[in-house]
């Protein structure tokens, strides 16, 4: 679950980038309650006027505790994507998106009563707390409305808001995480691997695993330990101090204020807390051994025969994988995965698997795929399938994703035919983990019911739940057979610590028995065909690890279900029955804030204006318009861009722009006599389509602009003495193309894109209209090319090579300018940028070193990790992640002529580049560069060596 940050460029760019991934061109209708309007597609109706009924029953629990927002609140309820989330933003106003699908599949989230409710109770937490606003911050936002820039509780670090949005989601629900075991189990792991992390190292940025689910974990459990020593108020005390703070950096005061202790003595005190009570390390099981290595997420053991299993793993230097492991400890991989799932192996060595795409740009669904040697075959497509296990005679038996629930299928060896067997999926019912049972006829899954009751039971084939082995609010999970067909393996929580159970099946009501004696957490059993090696996942201070022991299924009487997880009183379930209306975009799209912008005009006097901007809830229309008025003269400028994704694809961008350049007059003599000033006045418009995948993108953008150019003089009467041209009032006309493709990966650890190629191509043809004389094409290539080297370090070494070619033509060609260096554009404030990319770049030289209509330009570097100190500066706002380095040679050529080697340019140096993360969670790379000429035809002298800073990668 993600809140919006307070980026400042979110003020110019508008909401776009803090919408979730929503369907803009869909039948969105609309319905109200007293504090919502809750927007949805007709497939998800029932969810949506449920969600409508726990809004209600969520603010007024949290309106018992905090102060409540300003005015109404935008739910969104969305089934497009086949993973669990939800996104809040303030900004433009008070939204919330949420996916109806069930967290089944995310073991951080499995612990829910209702997964409606829950989402909801922490995504409108981050409404009540990022809203607020008192002291100087209210008196901002009378004046400019809701900007990001006066949101106090923005500017506070993700551990805060999101372990607010934690604590609060399992207190006033009785379930969450923060009631559940994974995010505990973390804690103890840490523990037992040498120390607590400090509030430093809670960064959404971090590498160390498992990356951002620390600030959620180690927030959400902080929070829950300072509200039960210094009592529920103390917390929201602290969301009304930080909201009124004059200076939002200080937390720790804020906090000493309101639990008695800052931030950092709670720490050390809720560290010996936890240390005295901390198990001590040991292996799940007698005789255990690992065989995986280095894997950070590792599921689904699966034993291929008695000497060999397959698991799915993504280790963060790689791109998840299926992997098989031999029992000596031999491990290789054997496929690319676009997610970590089940492979179910069938006799011929054919594996079948699912796993999650874009089907447009708005869709994330997961499909089934077969596996032959390195082949891969997709067999369904846009079926919402997954966790499939495959039958001796090819029958799949999967989960089936449906609005708000899951239900199990058959799936022929094909693909071809989809067959319900279960038929009660609904909100209040979802099927997991199906297996097939070693004679086909029976299948083992995991039911979960409203109320938290996650169990395991056995139905017949066609889908008649015939035995129930579990019944309680533990998450008793990932059952599997023995070979025999007479007992079931599972994992159960019920200790509050995940261990391994076995159940006879030969005697009705027979009780599981405990085999594991695990102090963090073991999962995924699965007895080798032999019957002789049970192989598991246990889990440790550096994530999931598969490993092996002697199979002993005698096992101890299981111990009690933990006291927390008795049944909970639930209400009732009720529904909205407010009537729908068709979704309307307009209220949501006036504006909401606006911010002061200053610059100058042509002539170095200062210009005044404002900026403002708007996206509707869903993200159909966006738009954003900026003035500036010249306050001594008629220089005024101004910018307004509109983007449409009504029609899903293309995507239609249209903007106008007016500026302003002057140039001074001269007479024959060389005197100054006054001065030649132009008003530009551009229009654009372009229909862009997308293809995104996992592993590749592409998109085709096509355009025109017009840009009309208005001539004067001051003083006036030098116009009639200038070039006729000037006096003209021409009409510049172009035509625009562009396309690209990239297949480049980039996995959690990479310092780099690697192992991939980009490639980019841009035309446009300009002309005037009725004037033949002038025409002007131009082309603009652009190839990159990165290759992995599995050398020491966190992450993979890098080779990457960068190609440009430019080429202009026609009567009036244009001119490419080659040096500089290349970076990201980064918003300081509204309306005040830095940095530039770059097509043709030589560092060490000065931008425009040399000019022509014909240009060429490469770049190579050779880049290699360092170390990830993945560490803040005490409770300041700023994060180190990692650290690499980057050695570079680059070369670039420029002539309106053939290019020669007169005409060349190169350069060498190294940089070092930091990825950190300022205003605590917001992530940058920084890169400090060192850059000497080592090839000089420029037009000038540059320096000997150049020193230089800058956000982004260089390509």
């Amino acid at each position: 679950m993600k809140r919006a940050v307070a980026a400042l460029s979110a003020c110019v760019l508008g909401a776009s980038a803090l919408q979730a991934q929503v369907v803009p061109n869909a039948d969105w209708r609309t319905i109200r309650t007293e504090h919502f309007a809750v927007h949805f597609t007709p497939d998800v109706e029932d969810v949506a006027r449920r969600a409508a009924v726990y809004g209600e029953r969520a603010y007024a629990k949290l309106g018992a505790q905090l102060v409540k927002p300003r005015g109404p609140l935008d739910l969104v309820v969305a089934d497009n994507v086949d993973y669990s989330n939800g996104y809040t933003t303030p900004f433009p106003t008070n939204r919330i998106i949420i996916y109806a699908h069930p967290p089944l599949d995310t073991p951080a989230l499995r612990f829910y009563d209702d997964w409606i409710e829950l989402v909801i109770t922490h995504e409108l937490t981050h409404t009540f707390h990022l809203d607020r606003a008192g002291g100087w911050w209210s008196v901002a936002q009378h004046i400019f409305g809701r900007a990001p820039l006066f949101m106090p509780n923005l500017y506070e670090p993700a551990w805060v808001t999101e372990g607010l949005a934690t604590y609060f989601e399992s207190s006033l629900t009785g379930a969450g995480r923060v009631q559940g075991t994974y995010e505990r189990m973390l804690l103890v792991s840490d523990l037992q691997g040498g120390r607590l992390l400090r509030p430093d190292e809670w960064n959404l940025n971090t590498s160390r695993y498992p990356g951002g689910d620390i600030a959620y974990a180690y927030g959400s459990l902080f929070f829950d330990y300072l509200a039960r020593t210094r009592g529920p108020k103390a917390v929201g005390d602290y969301v009304e101090r930080t909201s009124r703070a004059t200076i939002p950096f200080l937390i720790n005061r804020e906090a000493r204020k309101s639990f008695g202790l800052s931030f950092t003595d709670a720490w050390r005190e809720w560290r010996d807390s936890l240390s005295r009570s901390a198990p001590s390390r040991a292996l799940p099981l007698a005789g255990w051994r690992d065989l995986s290595r280095g894997g950070r997420t590792v599921v689904f053991p699966r034993w291929a025969d008695s000497t060999s299993l397959i698991f799915t793993g993504a280790d963060g230097k790689s791109a998840p994988s299926a992997y098989r492991a031999q029992t000596n400890g031999e491990v290789r991989a054997i496929g690319r995965r676009n997610e970590v799932n089940a492979n179910g192996a069938r006799r011929d060595g054919v594996i079948v698997y699912s796993q999650l795409d874009f089907t447009d740009p708005y869709h994330v669904i997961s499909d089934l795929w077969m596996q032959r040697g390195g082949e891969e075959t997709q067999l369904t497509f846009g079926a919402r399938l997954s966790e499939a296990d495959v039958r001796a005679d090819g029958e799949i038996i999967a989960v089936h994703t449906v609005p708000g629930g899951a239900q199990l299928v058959r799936v022929s060896a094909s693909g071809a035919r989809i067959t319900p067997v279960t038929t009660n999926a609904s909100i209040d019912t979802a099927w997991a983990e199906p297996r097939w049972s070693p004679l086909g006829d029976r299948i083992a899954a995991t039911r979960w019911t409203r109320g938290g009751f996650a169990d395991v039971v056995v139905l017949d084939s066609a889908g008649r739940v015939i035995r129930e082995i579990t019944h309680d609010r533990a998450f008793d999970a990932s059952p599997s057979w023995t070979p025999d067909g007479r007992a079931l393996l599972f994992s159960s929580d019920r200790t509050g610590v995940s261990e391994l159970y076995v159940v006879s099946l030969d005697a009705a009501g027979a009780a599981p028995r405990l085999l594991s004696r695990a102090t963090t957490g073991v999962f995924f059993p699965a007895l080798s065909p032999d019957g002789r090696t049970l192989a598991a996942v246990r889990f440790g201070v550096a994530g999931f690890t598969v490993g092996i022991a002697p199979a002993e299924l005698t096992g101890a009487s299981a111990p009690p279900v933990d006291r927390g997880f008795d049944p909970v009183v639930m209400e009732p379930v009720t529904k909205s029955d407010a009537p729908s209306v068709k979704y309307s975009p307009w209220r949501s799209l006036l504006p909401r804030y606006w911010l002061p912008l200053a610059d100058q005009n042509s002539k170095g006097d200062i210009t005044l204006g404002a900026i403002t901007s708007g996206v509707d809830i869903v993200g159909r229309h966006a738009y954003q318009a900026q003035a500036l008025f010249d306050l001594r003269g008629d220089e005024h400028a101004f910018f307004g861009a509109y983007e449409y994704r009504g029609l899903g694809q293309p995507v239609v961008d249209a903007s106008i722009e007016q500026a302003w350049d002057r140039a001074g007059l001269f007479n024959n003599t060389r005197m100054y006599v006054g001065d030649l000033r132009r008003r530009a006045r551009i229009y654009d418009l372009s229909l862009t389509m997308r293809r995104p995948r996992i592993r590749t993108s592409s998109y085709f953008s096509l355009g025109g602009e017009l840009e009309q150019r208005e001539y004067s003089t001051q003083p006036s009467t030098l116009l009639p003495r200038v070039n006729p041209f000037y006096r003209s009032a021409p009409n510049y006309w172009s035509a625009l193309a562009s396309a690209g493709w990239s297949n480049a990966q980039r996995p959690m650890l990479s310092i780099s894109l690697e192992d991939g190629v980009s490639l980019g191509i841009t035309g446009r043809y300009r002309w005037i209209l009725g004037d033949s004389t002038y025409t002007s094409p131009e082309v603009i290539a652009v190839a990159n090319g990165y290759k992995s080297l599995d050398w020491s370090g966190f992450a993979h070494h890098v080779l990457a090579l960068r190609v440009a070619g430019g080429y202009a033509g026609g009567t009036a060609p244009s001119a490419f300018s080659i040096g500089g260096t290349s970076g990201e554009l980064v918003m300081v404030i509204p309306g005040v940028s830095t940095g530039r990319r770059r097509t043709f770049f030589v560092r060490g030289f000065q931008p425009g070193a040399r000019s022509g209509a014909r240009a060429v330009a490469a770049n190579l570097e050779y880049r290699a990790p360092l170390i990830a100190p993945n560490r803040g500066l005490g409770l300041w706002p700023a994060f180190l992640g990692k650290t690499s380095l980057a050695l570079f040679g680059d070369a670039a050529a420029a002539s309106d002529k053939s290019l020669s080697a007169k005409t060349w340019i190169a350069s060498a140096g190294a940089e070092l580049a930091l990825d950190a993360a300022l205003q605590y969670d917001i992530p940058y790379r920084i890169r400090l560069g060192v850059a000497a000429p080592v090839v000089n035809n420029a037009f000038y002298t540059p320096a000997n060596v150049s020193v230089y800073l800058l956000f982004g990668s260089s390509f």
